[in-house]
């Protein structure tokens, strides 16, 4: 084991950067897809005539 096998998380043999890196894209993007799942939710919401 050498020293850039201790900058690796396991399993995925990233450092702790590029980790934190794709950490950070994969939060932003749950975040878009919330707020798009929460608009489709009000129009639906809005435009359902049995719901007064």
């Amino acid at each position: 084991m050498n020293e850039s096998d201790l900058n690796k998380v396991w399993p995925t043999g990233l450092t702790l950067r590029e980790a934190e890196e794709v950490h950070s894209y994969l939060i932003d993007g749950t975040r878009v897809f919330g707020v798009i799942a929460l608009l489709a939710h009000i129009l639906v919401a809005v435009t359902t005539p049995w719901l007064g």
